[in-house]
């Protein structure tokens, strides 16, 4: 499918894949690319462009609404004395009140600076808790489209509102604590933490795939110095699964869902092609189709298949 004549006058000279690093054998760091409010990314014209197009919708203008909401949640000062536990306690309690906070999955990880982005203040924290989010499927699955659209956006306020009380609860018990809430995270990572916390792993569509959500969730974040220990990475098979799967790709509109594995800033990963993705996205004012395709995300499907991937594994390993 050929992309819009009128998003691509606003094409920067430069390619979003040589900006994500695709082809590089090297591990430059990472850099913005598109999203960036300021507009400090190089693709920022078609970004507001994307808002532009989508003004005069008033389904998609109400949905945006949540960001007012959760801007005026306040966020507590740090308590002055410590709670003290073990690790293993702060994690169980965390969890704990993880789920409180209305997420449906967590996990831990020990922050990497290689998921920040080098033009922005470092962000501050030991650890990072991944949060995830579930869709609802029926309204996922009518994507591209304002349906799927206000799905998506009552995910992310529901994402944005859970870790900013959770950094309020951590805050109460006297550690220092960052939401970081998304979609227009503009100076870290989430989905290589979200990966090393054992929420999931990449899939072929270049999002993750959850062993009980499949492709159907969103995340958020929390960076704290909590004493907490990490959770291990989960293999239960998605990626095996992708090798061989090409339900997404061939359902991608635009053919930007790569059939192999890329070379992307020195290691090989599925990727999507930047180039091709985005000028659809951005025409049609949303899509996630290749979320809604995944058969992983189809409700029943994925502790079949983790099942079934687990007979598997051991003869992959060997």
């Amino acid at each position: 499918m050929a992309p819009n004549p009128e998003v691509m006058k606003l094409w920067p000279g430069c390619s979003g894949n040589d900006i994500n690093g695709l082809g590089e054998d090297g591990s430059d760091p990472m850099r913005p690319v598109f999203w960036r409010t300021d507009g400090s990314a190089p693709h920022a014209p078609v970004m507001y462009y994307f808002f532009e197009k989508s003004a005069e919708n008033p389904v998609l203008n109400e949905a945006r609404k949540y960001r007012h909401r959760i801007d005026a949640i306040p966020i507590d000062e740090e308590a002055p004395t410590k709670v003290t536990h073990t690790d293993a306690e702060w994690v169980q309690k965390l969890k704990s009140a993880a789920i409180e906070c209305r997420a449906d999955d967590v996990g831990i990880c020990a922050w990497n600076t290689d998921w920040q982005l080098p033009d922005r203040p470092a962000p501050k924290g030991k650890w990072a808790v991944v949060l995830a989010f579930k869709h609802d499927y029926d309204n996922l699955k009518a994507a591209p489209g304002d349906q799927a659209y206000l799905e998506v956006m009552a995910q992310y306020e529901r994402a944005a509102e859970a870790s900013i009380n959770l950094t309020n609860w951590i805050r109460r018990q006297g550690y220092p604590a960052f939401a970081k809430t998304g979609p227009m995270l503009e100076d870290v990572l989430m989905i290589p933490p979200a990966v090393e916390a054992g929420l999931g792993e990449l899939g072929k569509h270049g999002s993750m795939i959850h062993k009980r959500f499949g492709s159907n969730f969103r995340l958020s974040m929390v960076l704290t110095d909590l004493p907490l220990q990490a959770d291990a990475p989960e293999i239960f098979g998605a990626d095996v699964f992708c090798q061989n799967c090409q339900v997404c790709a061939n359902a991608c509109p635009p053919d930007a869902i790569f059939r192999e594995k890329q070379l992307v800033r020195g290691r090989h990963k599925w990727y999507v092609d930047f180039d091709k993705c985005i000028p659809y996205f951005v025409d049609n004012e949303s899509c996630g189709l290749c979320l809604a395709v995944c058969p992983w995300s189809r409700p029943g499907i994925a502790d079949n298949l983790v099942k079934k991937m687990a007979r598997r594994l051991p003869e992959i390993a060997e």
